[in-house]
């Protein structure tokens, strides 16, 4: 994936709650979009709080 700012646009990543899902939510909170995490565990949650807590955009 390139550097490429995301700031405005928003995402959803399905099966974010862990392994490819959880990093790609990560990285592309990183690059300053609003991401929206779904997972069918508890799982998203989690990583939605992460994201939040580094000062990103994160449902």
């Amino acid at each position: 994936m390139s550097d490429t700012s995301l700031v405005g646009r928003a995402v959803i990543i399905t099966g974010a709650g862990r392994g490819l899902g959880r990093s790609y939510a990560r990285h592309l909170a990183r690059l300053g979009a609003r991401v929206v995490v779904n997972d069918r565990d508890e799982d998203a949650h989690g990583v939605a709080g992460e994201i939040r807590a580094t000062g990103g955009d994160a449902l």
